[in-house]
């Protein structure tokens, strides 16, 4: 028989060190791997989500919210929104200077005792916020992440270990919601927070060498909002903007998540349909014509029901990318714009359809 081998109080102690080693190595890892697809992410919707996702799953947070620094039409200023709270914190309100000065993870239970810190305290213990990781790129922050309480059935308190990780991918979450902005400006039209010209080409140019590949449907949808000159001259270009503004979020509401659509240039507008044939396209967009024609509008400094309340209407042209027509880019936008025209032409406040494929196009 044997001898039966003893463990000895060392052994032990040896055995836990290494399964603590094995658990660092594994949570390092898993933080690099998070930290390789937020920097493969360029929107900045992904970015916050993943954010998000990984502090539940993770940290086992019950949620978490971001607060990013944003331009305010006053001073700028930290916000998080969302449909059932809103957060925001001005940059120059003495929270952000004490984010700055420390940078690491604080508990909000720690702002209670500083009076000028107390309006914030008590913000967080609305909202329920156990942790506050400042996001900081390059010498400022550009965001702040605010950990709920854990999940009960993980205890009631946030481990070392885990603040330190938290503050691992802030790290992460700073630069890449830094590249995310970047991309958003080079991408996206400021006012109208549609994608712009440059964007909307380059799409173009890669829908329609997919549908030459796969022999699928591709639309393409020109808007134009009618006298648009006119609601500028008489209303004034504040209103004008709230005008292209509104446009432009019913538009985005209207067309389907993989659709394209951009600011073309000044009152004009453009949708990329991918996987969609000319009878389905005039069907978005007649069914977009009637939402826009359903809008009210308020001149600026007017209260809302003013007399002065005013509708707008569009003129849309519609076309489809034809596989035997050898189609470009430009031909496809110019047989779009041919069948707006039309609409103009024959009164505006309608959807045409170009189909006269025997008229010759140059590219």
């Amino acid at each position: 028989m044997k001898p039966v081998k003893r463990r000895t109080l060392e052994t032990l102690d040896f055995e836990e060190t290494i399964d603590d080693y094995k658990k660092q190595i594994f949570d390092l890892n898993t933080m690099l791997e998070i930290g390789k697809t937020l920097n493969a992410s360029l929107s900045l919707k992904d970015v916050l989500d993943i954010i998000v996702l990984t502090c539940n799953g993770h940290f086992h947070s019950s949620d978490a919210v971001i607060l990013l620094s944003t331009d305010g039409k006053d001073q700028p200023y930290f916000e998080y929104a969302s449909e059932k709270k809103n957060i925001r914190i001005l940059s120059s309100d003495p929270f952000i200077r004490f984010m700055n000065e420390n940078q690491g993870v604080t508990l909000a239970n720690e702002l209670k005792n500083d009076t000028s810190l107390k309006h914030v305290y008590n913000l967080f213990t609305e909202q329920g916020i156990h942790l506050v990781i400042p996001l900081r790129f390059k010498d400022s922050i550009n965001g702040i992440l605010c950990l709920k309480e854990k999940e009960k059935e993980f205890g009631t308190d946030y481990t070392e270990d885990e603040k330190n990780y938290v503050e691992i991918l802030a790290g992460f979450a700073s630069v890449a919601i830094a590249n995310a902005r970047l991309y958003e400006i080079a991408t996206v039209d400021m006012k109208t927070k549609l994608y712009n010209h440059g964007y909307f080409l380059n799409q173009l140019i890669e829908e329609i060498a997919r549908s030459e590949r796969y022999k699928s449907d591709l639309a393409l949808m020109m808007i134009d909002i009618d006298h648009f000159k006119k609601i500028n001259d008489t209303f004034g270009h504040m209103t004008g903007d709230e005008v292209l503004i509104k446009v432009a979020h019913t538009l985005r509401n209207q067309v389907r998540a993989f659709d394209v659509p951009a600011r073309f240039g000044g009152e004009e507008f453009a949708v990329i349909l991918p996987e969609t044939d000319r009878k389905s396209a005039c069907i978005v967009a007649e069914r977009l014509r009637r939402s826009i024609e359903a809008l009210s509008f308020t001149p600026s400094g007017e209260g809302e029901g003013s007399r002065s309340s005013f509708g707008i209407t569009i003129s849309i042209g519609v076309a489809g990318f034809l596989h035997s027509a050898h189609m470009t880019d430009d031909i496809l936008i110019e047989l779009a714009d041919r069948a707006l025209y039309q609409a103009k032409q024959k009164g505006r406040n309608q959807v045409v359809l170009f189909t006269d494929i025997d008229t010759p196009v140059q590219s």
